[in-house]
């Protein structure tokens, strides 16, 4: 209980500067973290005012239900209980947000995150003249990045999620205080994108509104990404939302799951905007890099930690739908024709030995020539081959692009030619390691027959494979398109201890060997 302050004993009231000293001195004594923060915090939302007033007005006269509710406070902070529950609101950029053990206390690693969406959208509009925005907010929470984003960006729409019923409530009474900002923000329960999944949008050109995937402008999320079993302050483990934080055995589980979905649900040149641990970056950028993403940083948060994903999905892209149909004729055993980074080529998944088998013939190539493998990234690469750190290194360094490395296949032998050693590489195009990362590695040999040249057309190089073209016309057999052209990739040998180069290409020799060679 707060006492009158001792060094003015004949005061009868007590002062909002005794009422500061005295909980200061309480929660110093027991041992409460940033005990001034804390008592002048609780001080001020007792007597109603700013935090400032204590220094600006220490003589102001306490009432007894002021010190009252000062007490229940206090006894709530000794307790443990977070300064932010205690007080039941909190700042967030421009706003003030009501905050309870329902969700998450905001921060200000989640206000970083926010200003990167918010600066992005901002300058979407003034670049592209565009009169709505429409933005996902996955987990809200008590809605903090959600409400933000509609303040603070009057052209966009927000579609705000939550799993927890208690949270959207939360989110709601907030909703109630940013006026006609409201408006603009609607809230729906469910898993991550589960919970948008029939939800449509305002479409201004016919008045007809449209499925919201495909169609968002950003996506911004701060999902739980605490690994399981790592040990927290008390003060957060205790009282916030076990829920919001933790995410599987490395804290990536949700994560990931946001990051591989929002690549179909984003508009082409859409944003993503993810808060992640500081120890995550690398591992993150790596499941953004497979999945397709351009552009793909980490940045840092106000104290110098790495805590935001930011990556973008490519502007220029094939037809969904024509990638979604690919993407079923792959998985059903077919071969798929489509244009690559230089040439077009022929792709059936790697795992399906009757698929490869039958790709072979429609090149009329012996089987027992490899073919090189597409993956979309090293995670892939690794379940399909040995990969030495330095081989490593070098994927690290050169992919997506123009590297195909030749390593020993896990598993034995190659089940078609037989070989101890498979070549893979990750193609440059976003669209096309969105789709491996989705159906499995896939066959990246040239769409030509055995030793004729092929079309830079994908359609044209199609028709020239040794199939009718009654069943190279199945929608989903060939994606359209032009292959630039250009230099094929560079083939290194990684089976040894020193990288050998097998064929000249895009990358340069002294890349891979160093320049004393």
């Amino acid at each position: 209980m707060v006492q009158r302050d001792p060094q003015t004993p004949g005061k009868e009231a007590l002062t909002l500067g005794d009422l500061y000293r005295g909980l200061r001195s309480q929660f110093e004594s027991a041992g409460v973290a940033e005990p001034e923060v804390s008592a002048r915090r609780i001080a001020a939302e007792a007597n109603g005012s700013d935090a400032a007033q204590i220094a600006l007005a220490p003589q102001t006269a306490m009432t007894v239900r002021m010190v009252a509710h000062a007490d229940a406070m206090a006894a709530r902070r000794v307790a443990g209980e977070p300064l932010q529950y205690v007080l039941g609101n909190w700042a967030f950029r421009q706003l003030d947000l009501a905050v309870d053990r329902r969700a998450l206390i905001p921060r200000p690693e989640t206000e970083v995150v926010t200003g990167i969406a918010i600066d992005w959208l901002a300058q979407t509009v003034r670049r592209r003249t565009l009169s709505e925005l429409t933005v996902a907010d996955l987990g809200t929470g008590c809605g903090a990045i959600a409400l933000s984003v509609a303040q603070e960006v009057p052209q966009a729409r927000v579609y705000a999620t939550d799993s927890s019923a208690d949270a959207l409530a939360l989110a709601a009474a907030n909703l109630a205080g940013v006026g006609h900002a409201s408006s603009r923000v609607s809230l729906h329960q469910g898993n991550w994108f589960e919970a948008l999944a029939g939800v449509h949008a305002p479409n201004d050109v016919d008045c007809n509104a449209i499925p919201l995937r495909g169609q968002l402008h950003a996506v911004v999320s701060n999902p739980p990404y605490v690994a399981d079993g790592e040990p927290l302050a008390p003060e957060i483990d205790d009282w916030e939302p076990h829920a919001a934080m933790y995410a599987g055995p490395d804290g990536l589980s949700a994560v990931r799951e946001i990051v591989r979905e929002a690549r179909g649900w984003l508009a082409p040149g859409g944003l993503l905007v993810v808060e992640i641990a500081s120890d995550q970056g690398s591992a993150v950028a790596a499941v953004a890099e497979a999945r397709g993403y351009e552009r793909v940083r980490i940045e840092r948060d106000l104290a110098g930690l790495e805590r935001v994903l930011v990556a973008m999905r490519p502007r220029d892209e094939p037809d969904a739908l024509e990638l979604e149909t690919a993407a079923e004729r792959l998985r059903d055993g077919d071969f798929v024709v489509a244009p690559t980074d230089t040439i077009c080529g022929v792709m059936a998944r790697y795992a399906d030995s009757g698929a490869v088998a039958r790709v072979c013939e429609a090149k009329e190539r012996p089987r027992s020539e490899p073919m090189p493998i597409l993956v979309s990234g090293l995670a892939q690469a690794d379940e399909l081959v040995e990969l030495s750190p330095a081989a490593r290194a070098l994927a690290e360094q050169h992919w997506p692009g123009g590297l195909t490395l030749v390593a020993k296949r896990r598993g034995g032998p190659d089940p078609l030619h037989g070989r101890e050693t498979l070549g893979v590489r990750a193609p440059a195009l976003g669209w096309l390691r969105w789709l491996i990362d989705d159906v499995g590695p896939v066959t990246g040999t040239s769409a030509n027959r055995h030793g004729h040249p092929t079309p830079a057309s994908a359609f044209e190089a199609a028709m020239n494979l040794a199939t009718s073209a009654g069943e190279m016309a199945v929608p989903g057999r060939v994606i359209r398109g032009r292959a630039p052209g250009g230099t094929a990739s560079t083939v290194v040998d990684v089976t040894a201890p020193e990288p050998i180069v097998l064929r000249e290409g895009a990358v340069p020799r002294a890349e891979i060997v160093g320049d004393s060679t």
